[in-house]
């Protein structure tokens, strides 16, 4: 068993530039598993295989911007190894032709791992030219980028949890209605409910409404997941494209691909990931950027992006989220509706 640790120090934060003169492409948040049932890559090796294969025959480049590979899920290396091993052979085969780079994200517990054994040049960032910056987007998350190790430790609880229920417990609702997820946003509303009593009680005994401010950040963290800006880091990255010095910031993490146009012929790209049926891809070539679903063909603009940018939920609560869908038996409007194809299920089948 490789001995695991969290190296993510100041001094392993390195921006690697590349040049921007041929075919860049980026993708992210791959999450190979153990392969059991739980593995939310959910056995895609022979298409990602394919797409690797297609990287190579262009001689272009490929990005692989954080969590390739999903720790907290599959506990040891060997059991990923065994799993995906074809998959991580080929990264170590593109990187020994030094045309591929990985920028670190957070599940990626051990630069050891990936430096010695894998042989993946591992860096904090890379800048394609004077002009794109690519990163994980941990950073921009407000609730892991605070303190990594500690929200590892709660997606491994998170992870035996759905292992023993034999279940996804996974945001947004709709795109994973099982009964124990239903169930257990019914036990979040009650819990909600009595923290919030809780808080109100401690913040007027002490004089100190510290208490209510951070449940307030919690809740509006896991609402902003539900309603469709998943890590909460759509406003961050886009204030840190409007005050950069790049025309164009390209981030993980979040699982929900788009490009979006910012002010002053700016852009944010969010390469999505390879978890459950998706399988985003983007393409640089100078400064052109294409996002695809390698299943699909599907081309992918801002439209997952388009209520973020409409600002349509910011004020929404999680109490008045619920007014608007609990239907009560444990059934919610936005999962019903998907069921009866009133709601797209992302991703295109």
């Amino acid at each position: 068993m490789h001995d695991f640790r969290w190296d993510h120090a100041d001094d392993h934060r390195r921006i690697e530039r590349i040049d921007d003169g041929g075919v860049v492409y980026v993708i992210s948040d791959i999450h190979l598993g153990d392969g059991s049932p739980s593995d939310i890559f959910v056995a895609k090796d022979r298409v990602l295989l394919e797409f690797l294969d297609q990287v190579d025959k262009e001689d272009a480049t490929l990005v692989v911007a954080g969590d390739a590979i999903d720790f907290s899920q599959a506990w040891m290396f060997t059991n990923i190894l065994k799993a995906h091993g074809k998959v991580l052979g080929a990264f170590s085969a593109l990187a020994g032709k030094g045309r591929f780079h990985y920028v670190l994200g957070n599940h990626d517990h051990d630069l050891r791992l990936y430096k010695d054994v894998l042989r993946f040049p591992v860096v904090h960032g890379i800048e394609v030219g004077d002009h794109t910056c690519i990163l994980h987007g941990y950073e921009f998350d407000p609730v892991i980028g605070k303190d990594i190790e500690a929200a590892e430790y709660r997606t491994k609880m998170h992870h035996l949890f759905e292992r023993a229920l034999g279940t996804w417990l996974r945001l947004p609702l709709e795109f994973h209605y099982t009964w124990w997820n239903r169930c257990s946003f019914w036990l979040f509303h009650k819990a909600v409910w009595f923290r919030r009593r809780l808080a109100r009680f401690l913040d007027s005994l002490f004089d100190d409404t510290r208490h209510g401010r951070e449940l307030d950040e919690t809740i509006r963290y896991w609402t902003r997941c539900q309603m469709g800006d998943p890590a909460s880091i759509f406003r961050p990255a886009m204030k840190a494209l409007a005050e950069g010095p790049y025309e164009t910031l390209i981030c993980g993490h979040s699982h929900l691909p788009g490009i979006v146009d910012g002010d002053e012929g700016r852009r944010y790209a969010n390469t999505g990931s390879w978890t459950f049926a998706s399988s985003s891809v983007l393409r640089i070539e100078g400064r052109e950027l294409e996002l695809r679903d390698w299943l699909s063909g599907r081309r992918i603009t801002d439209g997952l992006y388009e209520p973020l940018i409409a600002r349509r939920f910011d004020h929404m609560s999680f109490e008045e989220w619920w007014r608007d869908n609990y239907l009560g038996w444990l059934r919610y409007r936005v999962g019903e509706e998907v069921r009866e194809g009133k709601l797209p299920v992302w991703p295109p089948s």
